[in-house]
């Protein structure tokens, strides 16, 4: 009871680690690339990923001869539709001229009626029954007699016209249901899948399906399958591997640093306090926004190189010799507590980004850093407050660099720093936050070559009902030289109604009498029985008594160009070319364009709104806490001196090695401010106390080891594969790396000359 007593507050904290991580892994963690987006353009990211190709189940065979790849295909299509895992197209019953006609009054547009008007004419209809007349003494005849007495006018070819249109637009025409390349041997299929894209579990269904499936496809074949499902498993199976790649090497650089500056039991604890930091962090962050991502999660191996920073201080701090363990705890508590405080302002500064992630991270971040704090002030200090702590030796002594030497550095820093600026390139594309295999690489390739779409555009008409977005698109429609596809066979219900007027209008008692007439006249012609076309005009006689309504054609079985979007409201998706003309028109008739190229002129555009707001912030916060702390402008302005370095030297060699850098890489400029700072803030401390006896507080190794550790826990990310975390350990590696240098040789040339 007594050693429980003595170690209750250690002990609640590792048990409060592990009920947190046990609960942690019923949470879900989550990876959408809409929480890497800022706010602005996260509509135009949905509905772009909203395309017509986007929601479907594309299948790609390959095969050496064309024979080879289609039996594959055949086999695929078989065996996906045994499985349950695709939509069966259900047809109408009724032919295809029966559908067409049904679904003509309710699109009879003015442009029809004047179309309907010209077929009505014994000019027209004599052209009509020599092609009908054709086509009875073809391989098509059993068809033939269906289709003249159905339709002897040829009416449903006005709304055939109007879905070639549509079909040219949405370059969906393929042949015996597939798609194929210019040889024949490679061909994809579009199936609607049963389940939302988005679903892991289901994308992890479909990979086993189709692992599967491979051996049992004929020789020298090769499957595979894109679409949402497939970004969704590359991207969690490369986050899933860094995690433990990065953990691991993260856990044994700390080991390292560990056995070259402390080499104590006691000290074991400090690179304990992780594991007790982030489970509860991401157990906290994951209730407060429903799930976490795996960014944010992976950002856990820079937490744990910073929450050491406290106790790593307090360690050295009691194990200074000849001082007072109570009186060294409580002088080294205020700068714990001003590192804290800059470190939080600048994971605060987040927040305040329309990107959820940042937002995540920010909330992950500040309650590890929370606990790392009370750890090191309440919890640790008795544990290292031995005699055994005392047997450290004196460590580490660097000399100082001369003014000189110190100052020809920050010059050099400085300039290479501004021609870095100006020469660091941004990443303009949305794959930059995604990450892949290189056998996706490939498979994305072949796809892309099957369904290129750099000439085409996106243009989205919204709506709060569907009825609504349809009569949005009709409106935008109206201002373009040539209507909208979409809208001519999807009209909204105002349309439908001022289409059946138009219908009842045309079809008035003498137009009805006189194709009569006409008919009569052309069957004694052509020797057809006049008794044929009765179907046809007892048809007509129920669209106009409006019983047609009941069975007016559901097109969506084909292809539907309403989507449904995650604020409740729904969108129509038009492809158009991409074009500025078709931009503007989208601004006038309150439509969203987008296309791939556009799409990246627009994240650039807010990525750079994004970061200068957080680095604004994260300046402006810090600034002000440590001209609180200091009172001093000189000593304020001096605490950014490593921060202008580190940055720097990011720049310059970013620029040199011309790497771009992401959205994610910018998230590192806030945090460089603060952890630069944190340092300065060391150096100002030690150099305040000489002259009061406390400089024993703040030795050398003290800085390098809190230092070395968070590079080390920041600067594994480079080992990552996900460009979002690769592209944020390298900022770490370079911009940590150049404030440590300048802290610990720059900056005290600068402290002992100017104050």
């Amino acid at each position: 009871m007594n050693f429980i007593r003595k170690h209750a507050k250690l002990i609640f904290l590792f048990a409060a680690a592990i009920i947190c991580g046990g609960l942690f892994f019923y949470l879900p963690v989550q990876e959408n690339i809409l929480a890497l987006i800022p706010q602005n353009i996260k509509t135009e990211v949905e509905l772009f990923q909203q395309s017509p190709l986007s929601k479907k189940l594309i299948v790609i065979t390959e095969g050496q001869t064309l024979a080879q790849a289609a039996a594959a295909a055949q086999q695929v299509k078989e065996k996906l539709l045994e499985s349950g895992y695709i939509k069966t197209l259900n047809l109408p019953e009724e032919n295809i001229i029966s559908l067409m006609l049904n679904a003509l009054p309710e699109r009879f547009s003015q442009q029809d009626n004047n179309l309907a008007q010209a077929k009505l004419s014994a000019e027209n209809l004599s052209k009509q029954f020599d092609i009908y007349k054709q086509e009875l003494f073809s391989f098509e005849s059993m068809f033939a007699a269906q289709k003249i007495a159905a339709d002897p006018f040829g009416l449903s070819q006005i709304l055939f016209d109007k879905w070639a249109v549509l079909g040219k637009s949405t370059q969906t025409q393929y042949k015996d249901g597939f798609i194929s390349d210019k040889s024949g041997t490679v061909l994809a299929a579009l199936y609607d899948l049963k389940q939302d894209t988005s679903d892991l579990a289901f994308a992890k269904q479909i990979q086993t399906f189709f692992d599967n499936l491979r051996p049992k496809l004929p020789k020298c074949s090769r499957v595979f399958f894109m679409g949402g499902l497939r970004y969704t498993l590359e991207n969690v199976s490369v986050i899933k591997k860094n995690l433990f790649i990065v953990s691991i090497a993260a856990f044994m650089l700390l080991g390292a640093i560990f056995l070259f500056f402390f080499r104590t039991k006691r000290a074991l604890l400090i690179y304990l306090l992780p594991f007790i930091v982030i489970m509860p962090a991401a157990f906290i962050t994951q209730i407060i926004f429903g799930g976490i991502s795996g960014i944010t999660l992976a950002f856990g191996s820079v937490v744990a190189g910073l929450s050491v920073d406290y106790a790593v201080y307090v360690y050295f701090a009691l194990a200074a010799k000849n001082k007072d363990k109570q009186q060294a705890l409580k002088q080294i508590s205020k700068h714990l507590w001003l590192n804290f405080l800059t470190s939080a302002l600048c994971f605060s500064a987040l927040i305040f980004s329309s990107v959820e992630v940042f937002k995540q991270i920010a909330v992950f971040a500040l309650t590890a850093l929370s606990l790392a704090l009370f750890a090191a002030l309440k919890i640790f200090p008795q544990y290292f407050n031995c005699s055994k702590t005392q047997k450290q030796s004196d460590g580490i002594k660097i000399k100082n660099l001369p003014f000189k030497a110190a100052f020809t550095f920050l010059f050099i820093l400085l300039a290479f720093g501004i021609w870095g600026i100006y020469g660091t390139v941004l990443s303009k594309g949305l794959d930059s936050l995604n990450s892949a295999s290189a056998a996706f690489a490939r498979d994305k390739q072949i796809a892309e070559k099957l369904f290129s779409s750099d000439k085409s555009a996106l243009l989205f008409a919204l709506g709060k009902t569907q009825d609504e977005a349809l009569l949005n698109n009709e409106v935008l429609s109206q201002i373009l030289p040539e209507p909208l596809a979409a809208s001519t066979i999807f009209v909204s219900g105002k349309t439908k109604s001022e289409n059946l007027s138009r219908w009842a209008e045309f079809w008035n008692k003498e137009q009805i009498s006189s194709a009569k007439e006409l008919l009569e006249e052309q069957a004694i012609k052509t020797g057809f029985n006049p008794a044929a076309f009765d179907g046809f005009f007892t048809w007509l006689n129920d669209t106009l008594e409006s019983k047609n309504k009941a069975n007016s054609a559901d097109f969506s079985a084909f292809y539907n160009p309403l989507i449904s979007l995650s604020n409740g409201s729904y969108a129509v998706i038009n492809i158009v070319p991409d074009t500025e003309f078709y931009q503007r028109a989208a601004q006038d008739g309150k439509g969203i364009f987008i296309s791939s190229n556009y799409l990246q002129k627009q994240l650039t555009a807010n990525v750079k709104k994004e970061a200068l707001l957080v680095v604004f912030l994260a300046v402006l916060f810090n600034f002000i806490a440590v001209l609180f702390m200091f009172k001093s402008l000189k000593k304020s302005l001096f605490c950014f001196l490593p921060v202008i370095c580190g940055a720097c030297l990011l720049f310059a060699l970013l620029a040199f090695f011309r790497i771009e850098i992401n959205l994610f890489g910018l998230i590192f400029l806030p945090l460089l401010v603060g952890l630069g700072i944190d340092y300065a803030i060391f150096q100002l401390m030690k150099y305040h106390s000489a002259g009061q006896n406390t400089q024993a507080l703040y030795p050398q190794q003290a800085l390098l080891a809190a230092g070395l550790s968070t590079l080390a826990g920041f600067g594994v990310l480079v080992l990552a594969g996900h460009n979002v975390l690769f592209i944020m350990g390298l900022c770490a590696l370079l911009g940590i790396g150049g404030s440590i240098f300048a802290a610990v040789f720059i900056l005290p040339a600068f402290l002992e000359r100017y104050l």
